[in-house]
């Protein structure tokens, strides 16, 4: 698998620009909070357009602002993680997994590909329960069985273990690892150097530019406890 970003958003005070490719290895994105983070995903995903720039999965684009392409997020084989979860809290496990799969007209289809994702993800005796019954850890699972179900070329975790103990937190990032090994490209965020390390490589941004693209285990790939924050007004306009 292999993205191509490179893309610019504007916005009041603050530009992002993000140019990297991601595929063979397990990718983290880290800065500091307002540094463009979540929305160089965002703009991955579909959620966000960006003012001008290119996306490329597999050779298909995604995005060109030059020709006027811009592919809904449905259509982009992209799967989504948010920090909060992000589950319909009305519905069951099952339920949240399955509105993943509106698409699938075949219901026999629909049951086998939600029965599996919730194997992979060891949700089987949780199936029926509301998100607010389920732990931390539990919830960001299924929310993993949602991303899946449709089996994304990319799996985009934006600060995934952020709301969960270090505990959890480690079992989540051992997930994501597994599922880098059996072909998918993953892409995290991170503000935290111990998670960011344990990807193959970091990509560091500050203030909307990368300053870093390479090994994870450079010293110069992490966070220095001497570096100041970004602006607050990047934060307060959505770019984390």
């Amino acid at each position: 698998m292999s993205l191509e970003v490179n893309v610019t958003k504007r916005f009041d005070g603050f530009t992002l620009h993000a140019a990297f490719t991601a595929g063979d290895t397990a990718t983290a994105l880290l800065g500091a909070s307002g540094c463009g983070k979540s929305m160089t995903l965002r703009c991955i995903a579909g959620i966000v357009r960006p003012d001008e720039g290119r996306i490329v999965l597999d050779g298909r684009v995604l995005f060109d602002s030059a020709q006027g392409i811009d592919l809904p997020p449905q259509q982009r084989n992209v799967g989504l993680l948010f920090q909060n979860y992000a589950l319909f809290p009305n519905m069951t496990v099952e339920q949240n997994i399955l509105c993943a799969l509106k698409k699938e007209k075949d219901p026999a289809a629909r049951r086998v590909a939600c029965a599996e994702a919730l194997r992979a993800m060891r949700l089987e005796e949780l199936a029926k329960r509301l998100p607010g019954a389920l732990s931390g850890g539990q919830q960001q699972r299924a929310a993993i069985a949602r991303a899946l179900v449709r089996n994304p070329a990319v799996i985009l975790a934006d600060e995934p273990t952020g709301a969960l103990d270090s505990h959890t937190g480690r079992e989540v990032i051992g997930m994501l690892q597994q599922l880098h090994r059996e072909g998918h490209t993953v892409v995290l965020i991170t503000h935290d150097n111990s998670i960011a390390v344990r990807a193959d490589r970091i990509i560091r941004l500050q203030d909307g530019r990368i300053i870093y693209d390479g090994d994870a285990h450079n010293p110069r790939a992490v966070v220095q406890p001497d570096e100041e924050p970004e602006a607050d007004g990047a934060e307060q306009e959505g770019a984390v």
